[in-house]
């Protein structure tokens, strides 16, 4: 089974709301099997704060899901934090299943760069700069049409977040950010630049896909896109329309430039608070029909050869392009 890199999860809510209600081991017990039978051996786990913490209590809750990340990496044996490409390389070969801290939205930082170096230390690794609202760091794209004034990119301390993240090796995701805020970060930025679970908007016209200009511009600097499963996202969401924006992305960008970034999450439908649903239309965050979550990721590998990838080519799309993004910003 060839091994997938996973660039973008929400597990860490769900790991939160068990470990509030006293389970341990949760990864262990609810997680490893399935991404093993999936083939996952690398998976981004983003912090993700509600809305209705924001902005005073994304801080403690992004502190409590590292915290619980942490926790759950030491109580499982088939799990470990990687923080460097040294790392990643040993926990791939001795085949034990890897975890990147994430954060999918600025807003535990407020406009405090030293928390940035916090973070750091304890793993950070990849930052979204925003999610589907407006922050102190720039403009997202919304999941539906909302009232709002004019959209803004980065603001001063944004681009001061990009560089000193940049400084520190920590990958910078364009997923979620307008597309105001994503030709600021390609203007101020000195690295490699990922989005890790976004479509394309030539098959599907949602502020959340990419241009065909984005997704160039995105290749020519060396980052990889990461297609997300998500029904919203996929128009008709179906395996088949998930494959056709593979081959837009390799057709647009190119092969070195693709990636998965399935945005598994319908399984915090029941935890989510009414802020939270009020960004995302009903079922949404459905995966497209055909997958189910980590164990049909296989699903996509035999669609890509269906369609006359060959093996090389599948194994770049499934893992080794953001493998190679990582190991050079890492």
């Amino acid at each position: 089974m060839p091994l997938i890199v996973d660039a973008h999860s929400d597990l860490l809510n769900h790991i939160h709301h068990h470990r509030t209600l006293g389970r341990r081991k949760v990864l262990e017990e609810d997680w490893i099997p399935g991404m093993k039978e999936g083939g996952i051996g690398l998976r981004v786990a983003a912090i993700y704060s509600e809305p209705e913490l924001l902005p005073e209590m994304a801080l403690r809750r992004a502190l409590g899901l590292t915290a619980d990340l942490l926790a759950e990496v030491g109580e499982s044996p088939s799990a470990a934090l990687v923080t460097s490409s040294e790392e990643m390389d040993q926990v791939l070969k001795a085949g034990r299943v890897g975890f990147i801290l994430g954060m999918e939205g600025a807003e535990p930082l407020g406009t405090d760069l030293r928390l940035l170096e916090v973070f750091h230390r304890l793993g950070l690794r990849v930052l979204g700069l925003t999610h589907a609202l407006r922050n102190q760091v720039a403009d997202g794209a919304p999941f539906r049409p909302v009232k709002r004034g004019r959209e803004g990119g980065l603001s001063a301390f944004g681009v001061s977040l990009v560089e000193a993240a940049q400084e520190r090796g920590v990958l910078i995701d364009l997923s979620h950010l307008n597309e105001t805020g994503f030709w600021d970060v390609l203007e101020v930025s000195t690295a490699s630049l990922i989005a890790s679970h976004s479509n394309c908007r030539a098959l599907h016209d949602h502020p959340r896909n990419l241009t065909d200009r984005q997704i160039r511009a995105l290749a020519e600097r060396g980052g990889v896109i990461g297609v997300n499963a998500a029904s919203l996202l996929v128009e008709p969401p179906t395996l088949e329309r998930l494959l056709d924006n593979i081959d837009h992305l390799v057709k647009v960008g190119g092969i070195e430039h693709t990636g998965l970034g399935p945005d598994f999450c319908d399984y915090l439908a029941p935890l989510m608070s009414q802020a939270s649903r009020a960004l995302v239309p009903p079922g949404g965050g459905r995966p497209v029909a055909g997958l189910s979550g980590d164990r049909d990721l296989p699903k996509i590998a035999l669609g890509l050869e269906a369609r006359g990838y060959s093996a090389g080519q599948i194994e770049l799309i499934l893992s080794r392009n953001f493998l190679r993004v990582f190991r050079q910003v890492f």
